[in-house]
């Protein structure tokens, strides 16, 4: 994947086009993106500029309002709904055991996915973490047979265990909510 920030701006043009990057600063605020997926001013004026160079995006034109400097706007361009997909699609099926990144990030564009894939994504999600916590029970195993690693590491693969299970908890829930028929998925 390119960078959560990359995604972050891409999906934050799709749902708000045609929009400028004052706009999306502000807007992914309010998310407290900026907190977890480096959604900083710079970060997301460069990720625009990489954006366009790479034709996801295309610069729509530039507005300017009474003494404010011009702003350009941008509007995605049929690439980058294709990236889009792809990436909501890479932190959907993907769970990272020390990271909820794609957690957040999944949240933020599954609108961009059918339903079904939603639920079939989650279903997988559930079941994965169910593998990296019983993998964890591996590693805190092995640290505590260990000769060299200090009895103490072991409360990494024991937070992450346990961030693991919420994480868990939170997709079932997710799932269940979704498959009710809550929010709006592309196509309906």
């Amino acid at each position: 994947m390119r960078t959560y920030t990359s995604l972050m701006v891409l999906g934050a043009v799709h749902q708000f086009q045609p929009v400028h990057g004052y706009f999306l600063r502000r807007e992914l605020s309010t998310w407290h993106a900026d907190e977890w997926a480096n959604t900083r001013p710079g970060s997301i004026y460069n990720a625009l500029k990489s954006l366009v160079r790479d034709g996801y995006i295309e610069e729509d034109g530039t507005t300017s309002e009474g003494n404010y400097p011009a702003r350009t706007t941008y509007r995605m361009s049929s690439t980058g709904e294709v990236e889009l997909l792809r990436m909501v699609r890479d932190v959907l099926w993907d769970v990272q055991t020390f990271d909820t990144r794609g957690a957040l990030a999944l949240t933020s564009f599954m609108f961009a996915l059918t339903r079904a894939e939603v639920i079939a994504g989650l279903e997988h999600r559930i079941g994965k973490i169910d593998g990296l916590i019983t993998t964890n029970t591996f590693h805190v195993e092995d640290t505590l047979k260990s000769e060299t690693t200090p009895k103490y590491v072991r409360e990494i693969f024991d937070l992450a265990s346990a961030r693991l299970r919420a994480e868990q908890t939170w997709a079932q829930t997710l799932r269940d909510r979704v498959s009710s028929g809550d929010y709006q998925f592309a196509g309906e």
